[in-house]
């Protein structure tokens, strides 16, 4: 033990005795390891919360992504002819897909807005886009619509009804061949297949495209579809037309009561219908549409032939060139058509009966099919907002002429419908604060051909798609 002790104070005598720099030296080391243990320490916290950091970044990114693989935003560009809003599903890999747009207008007519009323404001349309991709390639797109504010006679006077405008399958093996099959729009005219109110500048779709193109026109069928080179197609088989008694016939759109639109469609004869688009250079797009097919009798009471039900009476053939370009703040369409109704006379009688138009004194003249409608339209837009003002928004002028005849022929003996021909000028400004919203204003001269009273339009219109 004495040994011990002996040692211990040698051994604390030989610290206290070192020089005091040493001491110094252990001490000054000491704190160095001190000071970088703590600035490692620091360095990890740092390091920790930059990972937090980055962790709650990547949760956002994949909510978000997760949301817009659900409902992708818009991407302002066409599938296959399909409007901005309607090709949204086709753009996303997988999931759900909403979309949809909307129309309200105010109208001012000097002769006749709606049952002798010169004024009408009117929720238009008020539709919804509901998609599904399967994957990339099967998807399912559909557009349901709602006119008029309400499907109830208690709501308001508008007459309005909720339908299915849209509903298919859709398969692309490839960009140049797919397959689609359902209720789908016929390719015929522009505003038929691209008709959300942004993505043309009148505040209605023109005359032209409602009365011969009959937009929007859809019918049960299925077909193909591609893009080869610079070439855009589309061939239909479709349900053939039908006509519906004498009561849903309207002179000024004659062919549009034979339209069977997926309501139990009876396809006992068959239409055939396609387009080809070919894009050049500059954004230009040269191109036809075509339908072809039988029209068939609705049977029974409303059979003024006394005939059975899918039985064919006539038939149609439309033929549609189109010019389309959008290029440098311009965009000027053109639309053409010739009609032909083959058995005019016979359509005529099943549809009319004993109401048919009498050739000798004229009687019921406006009761007659025609053999043949003619005519084209011509729209000039340019967004001003090129010249001058934010680059964010737009601002179209445009001027639209429109000449076409309903009944440029009809069957033998038998007097053109007063007012068969119609001459528009339509003049107006489209303000667009964003590329979906879009907020027309303009006038429409409607030139009739005599006895039938020209009219005046002034139309304001708040469009949206999204």
């Amino acid at each position: 033990m004495r040994k011990v002790l002996l040692v211990t104070a040698i051994l604390s005598g030989n610290v206290f005795a070192q020089p005091m720099d040493e001491r110094i030296r252990q001490l000054e080391e000491q704190i160095r390891v001190l000071q970088q243990e703590v600035q490692r320490l620091r360095e990890e916290q740092r390091k920790a919360e930059e990972t937090k950091k980055e962790t709650e970044v990547l949760k956002e990114e994949i909510r978000k992504l997760r949301l817009e693989i659900a409902m992708p935003q818009i991407e302002i560009k066409s599938y296959s002819g399909l409007g901005p809003a309607a090709s949204k599903v086709h753009f996303n890999p997988k999931g759900v897909s909403i979309g949809g747009y909307g129309e309200l207008l105010f109208r001012h007519n000097d002769v006749d807005a709606r049952g002798g009323a010169k004024n009408i404001a009117n929720m238009q349309r008020l539709i919804l886009y509901l998609g599904y991709a399967f994957n990339e390639k099967l998807k399912f797109n559909s557009e349901l619509e709602l006119e008029h504010a309400s499907t109830s006679g208690e709501h308001g006077t508008g007459g309005g009804y909720f339908k299915s405008e849209l509903a298919y399958l859709d398969y692309q093996f490839r960009p140049e061949f797919g397959l689609r099959g359902g209720l789908l729009l016929m390719p015929v005219g522009i505003v038929n297949e691209v008709h959300e109110p942004p993505t043309f500048p009148s505040a209605e779709r023109p005359f032209f495209e409602r009365r011969i193109a009959m937009s929007t026109w859809e019918e049960m069928g299925f077909g193909v579809y591609g893009t080869v080179g610079p070439v855009d197609y589309r061939f239909y088989v479709t349900n053939g037309l039908m006509l519906r008694g004498g009561g849903g016939y309207n002179v000024l759109e004659p062919l549009k009561t034979a339209r069977q639109r997926g309501a139990r469609a009876v396809m006992d004869r068959l239409g055939f219908t396609g387009r080809i688009d070919v894009n050049l250079p500059l954004n230009l797009t040269l191109g036809g549409s075509f339908w072809t097919g039988d029209i068939q009798s609705k049977g029974g009471s409303d059979s003024g032939l006394n005939l059975r039900r899918g039985t064919k009476v006539g038939s149609v053939t439309m033929l549609l060139p189109h010019l389309w370009w959008q290029h440098a703040g311009w965009d000027v369409r053109f639309v053409g058509a010739y009609v032909k109704v083959e058995d005019a006379l016979r359509v005529s009688q099943d549809l009319f009966g004993n109401n048919l138009q009498n050739p000798n004194t004229g009687t019921n003249r406006n009761n007659i099919m025609p053999r043949e409608q003619r005519g084209y339209y011509l729209q000039i837009a340019y967004d001003m907002f090129r010249l001058f003002g934010p680059d964010n928004q737009e601002l179209y002028v445009f001027g639209i002429y429109e000449d076409f005849d309903t009944h440029s022929k009809v069957p033998q003996g038998y007097l053109k419908p007063n007012g068969n021909k119609l001459k528009v000028y339509n003049l107006g400004i489209s303000y667009k604060p964003h590329p979906l919203v879009a907020i027309k204003v303009d006038y429409a001269k409607l030139d009739y051909s005599r006895p039938r009273r020209d009219e005046k339009e002034y139309r304001l219109t708040l469009g949206f798609m999204f």
